[in-house]
């Protein structure tokens, strides 16, 4: 890292986490979230300018910014990684997706959405391997993470819920059922408020309302979610440190084989800071509680009694907004819901028998 480069990280850090911890409180307000959506399209609309200068200076100079090299490269990884699928273009959705170019005829949809700094990559295999016996399985990169890493920002919920229904379109899927773990889940119900068509059935493992409704952990947990490797510890240390704090306090003990499997998934493709800053403030913005009586999806919200990330008493408030929603409470589980009760989530896809 360059010295601009480390000067430009040490200030961007804290201002990152500052802007955070105001839009949180913030976002609770109709006068206060509305701020910051008209923030949001003017910093959008500037970065957008910035760009074409970037790629107008790159054409007349042969210089190419690193903006535009990390995005060639991503593209690259696409390619390989799906070598039928346009990688870019007119109509081409701006996130990667694991999973079929094109869905099956008569085969439900099933679309994984991931959480806050995880990729489509974190998914039990067992889990994956069970839905793909009966359906066509989707795992989006949300934008910022996986081979998203380089999606335009800054970003919204709402943006990623464009997202989901851009993948649908593209690989022939009218509607698919939503499964939304933490973040994936508040862009599950985005989805279902801006596209019901789109949307079969959902099942939310824990996430939260938006605000005002749902409400935020400790400033301890966040700081712990937020922490950065210590000096010299290796990622994969320090990944299995940070999520152990976000599971039930005996899961990785009990369950060694599945909390390597998702270090394992982690370590793959990690999401970096940028990323974790820009969903963090997607997330600390997006509000409109109330539009949750519009959700006409059948819902199962699935909340584990142990979450230390988003606490349990959002579960419980997301089903009673979400009319006919079913609560399903798990106890010994954590924010983790897929690798921590990998049957109880496979059961509301496809129906315990």
């Amino acid at each position: 890292m360059t010295l601009g480069r480390a000067v430009r990280a040490r200030i961007a850090e804290p201002l990152m986490r500052a802007t955070a911890s105001v839009a949180l409180p913030a976002a609770r307000t109709s006068i206060g979230a509305d701020a910051f959506d008209a923030g949001f399209r003017y910093e959008a609309l500037l970065r957008r300018e910035l760009d074409r200068c970037e790629r107008l200076l790159g054409r007349s100079t042969g210089h190419r910014s690193v903006r535009d090299r990390r995005r060639r490269a991503e593209l690259e990884h696409r390619r390989r990684l799906a070598p039928g699928r346009p990688a870019a273009g007119p109509g081409i959705p701006e996130v990667f997706w694991h999973g079929p170019d094109r869905v099956g005829d008569g085969r439900p949809v099933v679309v994984l959405l991931n959480g806050w700094t995880a990729s489509g990559l974190v998914w039990p295999t067992a889990l994956v391997d069970r839905l793909t016996e009966r359906h066509d399985v989707v795992r989006i990169d949300n934008r910022g993470t996986g081979y998203s890493r380089t999606a335009p920002t800054p970003f919204t919920i709402a943006r990623m819920a464009d997202d989901v229904v851009d993948v649908l379109d593209a690989i022939g899927a009218p509607a698919a059922t939503l499964v939304g773990l933490s973040m994936g889940g508040m862009i599950a119900q985005e989805v279902a408020i801006r596209h019901p068509a789109s949307v079969e059935r959902l099942v939310l493992c824990g996430t939260r309302p938006a605000a005002p409704a749902g409400f935020a952990p400790g400033d301890a947990v966040l700081a712990d979610v937020m922490s950065t490797p210590a000096r010299g510890e290796p990622l994969r240390d320090f990944v299995e440190r940070s999520w152990s704090n976000v599971v039930a306090p005996e899961f990785a003990s009990a369950r060694p084989e599945a909390m390597d499997e998702l270090v394992d998934r982690i370590v793959e493709r990690p999401t970096p800071r940028a990323g974790v800053f820009a969903q963090l403030r997607a997330i600390s913005i997006w509000h409109g509680s109330d539009r949750l009586r519009l959700v006409r999806a059948p819902t199962m919200v699935i909340h584990g009694r142990d979450d230390p990330l988003i606490p349990v008493g959002n579960g419980m408030r997301l089903a009673q907004l979400i009319p006919g929603a079913r609560y399903v409470e798990l106890p010994g589980v954590g924010h983790i819901v897929p690798f921590e009760a990998t049957d109880a989530v496979g059961d509301a896809v496809v129906g315990a028998p």
